[in-house]
């Protein structure tokens, strides 16, 4: 997602902004609420971590503002170190859709964002379409053929592992969730969470997913999965 975050405290807009990025997510962080409202009208963000307790204006007025010209496209989730009761409730009916207590933890944090990012359009993640062939670096997977190279040299995949190499392939760079993997590799049925794993770490092992060949499969707490693209000369 697109995310703006308004927090006027240097550490703890740091805080949220590393989180939120290394989740795959692009963050554009903001110390006043003039200068967010500001940028709110030329750029459009899909959720708006909200402090509060602002230098300029209070919380309930930015949201307001968003809500009277932005209705409930976007999505806000409040940050605040108010903790009583009567203040999440606050929140939540001045139209903050979701509401998290400060000091911000890192995991909290991601399940809440992921959790909100359900209520998005639906940008459902397919396969590519049978007769597309994808190649990164020394990687080709054929789809018509339905084989994986590495360097030229085949590699056996089972079916299932070959269509979750196609989905992280497909996309480098972007986090593909649990939810997507398994309803695109295994359809609408129950599948144990340790089913998925064990998946994964065979893929990873079988197509040799390390920095040397380019590449890096990055776990993301909670969410899902990053295939990242590496310089095979970098220090690793």
């Amino acid at each position: 997602m697109n995310i703006a975050i308004l927090e006027d405290d240097p550490l703890g807009a740091e805080l949220v902004r590393t989180t939120l990025t290394q989740a795959g997510h692009d963050c554009q962080h903001f110390s006043t609420g003039t200068a967010l409202l500001a940028a709110l009208q030329r750029t459009s963000f899909d959720l708006l971590v909200l402090d509060w307790m602002l230098p300029d204006m209070t919380g309930h007025q930015v949201l307001d503002w968003v809500r009277a010209h932005l209705g409930r496209r976007m999505l806000v989730l409040i940050l605040s170190s108010r903790s009583l009761e009567e203040h999440v409730v606050l929140g939540l009916m001045a139209g903050g859709d979701d509401y998290m207590i400060k000091p911000a933890r890192r995991a909290e944090l991601l399940a809440r964002v992921h959790v909100l990012s359900r209520r998005l359009p639906s940008q459902e993640i397919v396969l590519p379409p049978p007769s597309e062939v994808i190649e990164v670096g020394p990687y080709r997977l054929h789809k018509i053929k339905r084989v994986a190279h590495l360097a030229g040299v085949p590699v056996e995949l089972r079916p299932k592992e070959f269509d979750i190499a196609c989905l992280l392939f497909s996309q480098p760079g972007a986090v593909v969730s649990r939810e997507a993997l398994v309803e695109q590799v295994w359809g609408r049925d129950l599948v144990a969470s340790r089913t998925l794993d064990t998946h994964m770490s065979l893929v990873r092992s079988k197509l040799a997913l390390r920095p040397e060949n380019g590449v890096k499969l990055i776990t993301i707490y909670t969410l899902g999965y990053r295939l990242d693209l590496v310089d095979p000369e970098d220090d690793f």
